[in-house]
């Protein structure tokens, strides 16, 4: 390979540093060993011009930080081969990409596709991009149930020190936290009638919630290799599982009346699917302009939702049963399967049971939702 110098290079305009090869071996290679064996490398200098003719096209690559994804769209599809490649800042690597020929193939074949590939192939890449969200968004939605209900431990201790302390505060009596959390409350409770000690059923909720949190950065984890096996900027993972996280709070904080329950859902998937779609279609897309578009969709549905269906709903009759109120904070429901609900928490597996209007059910069934509502 000739090599090529380029003189009176500006070091201070220089938006970026890359280091490239066909294998990951010869990149990584230590410097004695690569100078040892008389590689010959060739250094190739593009201004930005030549990336974006204008400074809005320049600015906006900046701000979504999506050089990285031109000069490996470039390399993949001039070549149409594998390849490694490295960024450097100040002499050291601070990201790297690899991909393989057939994964730049498979993105935009030389030769096209036919309709029917096409079309199959669009398929098969929706599947996939709801199929990654179902997962993502049910073991998120698992792990926040389990950590609310887990962390309400925390606050009896706090009651206890508080009593200890002398403190005769109201709000956070060891009785408003049995009728608060009764899941632990009733449990709390029987110890105290029998004079056992509480310590051991405080360790051993906060030990099944670090099983819990460790079982759930796992799966993030694994995801990576399962669901995103392409090369994506770093910590680009991270922020989808963010992403899902925030919609799940929203959901279990904000989601209260029927018609948010109807829009915001279907809303908040149609996005994250869109997302994965787009990102399973392209071989290195811009993941930033398109996570920032999906992310900001979702914020406005959020606001939507709030300003239009949630406050509302706050001025609706209180006595109504599809009215958001202290007795029954959604105005979803769900048939009390097991007369140990009302005072235990419902099993997990609840959460993928569908909740229903109040109309679905008969005035003799939510009869008890008005007397706790009379009573509160």
């Amino acid at each position: 390979m000739s090599v090529s110098r380029v003189q009176n290079v500006d070091l201070a305009r220089v938006f970026g540093t890359y280091r490239f090869a066909l294998d990951r071996e010869l990149v990584q290679m230590k410097k004695s060993v690569f100078s040892s064996h008389n590689f010959e490398t060739q250094n190739i200098s593009l201004p930005e011009s030549c990336l974006a003719q204008s400074w809005l096209l320049a600015d906006a690559l900046r701000f979504f930080d999506s050089y990285d994804g031109i000069v490996i769209n470039e390399l993949a599809y001039g070549l149409r081969s594998r390849g490694f490649l490295e960024r450097l800042e100040d002499g050291e690597d601070v990201e790297a990409w690899a991909w393989t020929s057939n994964q730049v193939e498979s993105a935009s074949p030389l030769e096209g596709r036919s309709l029917a590939a096409s079309l199959i192939r669009k398929v098969f890449i929706l599947f996939s991009s709801i199929t990654s969200f179902l997962l993502i968004s049910a073991v998120t939605g698992f792990f926040i149930r389990v950590a609310v209900n887990g962390s309400a431990v925390l606050m009896f201790p706090m009651a206890m020190a508080a009593q200890s302390f002398g403190s005769t505060s109201g709000r956070l009596s060891m009785h408003v936290l049995s009728r608060s959390f009764p899941w632990i409350g009733i449990h709390v409770e029987v110890l105290r009638r029998g004079a056992r000690p509480l310590w051991p059923l405080f360790r051993s909720h906060l030990f099944f919630l670090f099983v819990q949190s460790f079982s759930y950065l796992s799966c993030n984890l694994a995801w990576r290799f399962i669901l995103y096996r392409k090369s994506s900027p770093e910590g680009f993972e991270e922020r989808i599982f963010s992403l899902c996280s925030m919609i799940e709070l929203f959901n279990l904080i904000f989601v209260r009346s029927t018609a948010s329950a109807e829009l915001y859902p279907k809303v908040a998937a149609a996005c994250v699917v869109y997302l994965h779609f787009y990102i399973y279609c392209a071989f290195y897309p811009f993941h930033g302009l398109a996570f920032l578009t999906c992310a900001g969709a979702s914020v406005y549905a959020m606001m939507y939702c709030l300003n239009h269906f949630e406050e509302p709903a706050l001025r609706a009759d209180p006595f109504s049963n599809s009215t958001p109120t202290n007795a029954h904070p959604r105005a979803l429901y769900l048939p009390i399967l097991s007369p140990s609900w009302t005072i235990e928490a419902a099993p997990l597996w609840t959460m993928f049971y569908p909740p229903e209007p109040p109309t679905s059910y008969t005035e003799e069934a939510m009869r008890h939702i008005q007397s706790e509502e009379y009573l509160m």
